[in-house]
């Protein structure tokens, strides 16, 4: 049996702000794999124009649409949640989530119409997923070069990704490949992940007082500690029509840099709610689902909140204004302060 059959997958594409250049083209590629798809649910995050009259604008009528629209923009975490839930209820047996300026090429259904589903749970296990790779977006160059992934233990008594206890460089954080060139990922993002609903039926709701970023590490690190195993293959893509904010900040002589540097290094206040709600969300999620040694967790927390001072933070005025943001998330999310955040407070 192959991994992808044909009326086996529904399709959900949250959207935002003004972007049908954007959807347009990413409804064009679905189109041409319309056999594939029983549905597509689109969850209009914020009413910037009429939905519906846009699709019908389209004459796809390949595809089946159900529209959702929220008054306002709720965040990834209200626009995906809502999606996922209705999904939950109409949908096939698979779940494609897309982002609206992300499609998927012809290639990657090929890939899916022909891998051989029976082989691949032999080796991984009946509660598989898959996460599309992201060619432009990824910036590690070897994920498919190792011969490792990380695991769970990894993520253990971390503050938003650092931990002291990663220079260790111990053995049981890693698990070895079963076939090098698959790549096994603990947490992924909700673009390009493809779930079966008979997986994620039991899974905790989405946690909507994110509002944005982070609730998709949540949600995967939930269904990976329930047994599903997140795969990527090189030969599954999906396509960036667009740059996000965060790739067009991050390149640092080709590293990436972390949302903390990002934060500490920028000169305009009104840049600053996206690393804040990163960090916030981060530092919540850390306490909430990896503490498990309070001394280790609590000696993270003491050097994520330093260190920057010294490493990042530009001595000038500028630098420690943000350096206060950044302890306010910290602070926040320490204390589970979530939701929405007024925005006001960065014009200074």
């Amino acid at each position: 049996m192959k991994y992808l059959q044909e009326n086996q997958l529904t399709v959900l594409i949250v959207t935002y702000q003004d972007h049908r250049d954007f959807l347009t083209e990413a409804l064009a590629k679905l189109n041409c794999q319309a056999k594939f798809i029983k549905n597509v649910i689109i969850v209009q995050n914020g009413a910037a124009y009429d939905i519906k009259d846009f699709i019908e604008s389209l004459a796809i009528d390949e595809l089946n649409f159900i529209t959702i629209v929220n008054a306002k923009n709720e965040g990834s975490a209200g626009g995906f949640g809502i999606g996922i839930e209705k999904y939950q209820t109409v949908g096939a047996s698979k779940l494609l989530i897309l982002d609206d300026d992300n499609y998927i090429p012809n290639e990657t259904f090929e890939f899916l119409a022909n891998l051989d589903d029976s082989k691949v749970r032999a080796v991984y296990g009946d509660k598989i997923a898959i996460s599309l790779y992201r060619p432009q977006h990824d910036m590690d160059k070897s994920r498919f070069e190792r011969k490792q992934d990380v695991n769970e233990h990894f993520f253990e008594n971390t503050v938003h990704k650092f931990s002291i206890m990663h220079k260790l460089h111990s053995k049981r954080d890693y698990t070895i490949r079963p076939v090098q060139e698959v790549c096994e990922t603990f947490i992924a993002p909700y673009s390009g992940i493809i779930l079966e609903k008979k997986d994620i039926v039991n899974i905790e709701p989405i946690q909507r007082s994110y509002y944005v970023y982070g609730d998709d590490t949540r949600f995967t690190i939930m269904m990976s500690r329930s047994g599903v195993r997140i795969l990527k293959f090189k030969q599954a893509v999906s396509i960036d029509l667009e740059h996000s904010w965060y790739q067009d900040n991050t390149k640092d002589g080709g590293k990436e840099k972390s949302d903390v540097q990002l934060m500490l290094e920028t000169d305009n206040a009104k840049e600053l709610w996206r690393p804040f709600y990163q960090i916030r969300n981060g530092v919540y999620t850390g306490k909430k689902l990896f503490k498990k040694n309070n001394l280790i967790f609590y000696l993270n927390l003491f050097i994520y909140c330093i260190m920057p001072f010294f490493v990042y933070m530009p001595k000038t005025r500028s630098g420690f204004r943000n350096y206060r943001f950044f302890l306010k998330a910290v602070c926040n999310g320490m204390l589970g302060k979530m939701g929405e955040i007024d925005q006001s407070q960065f014009e200074v």
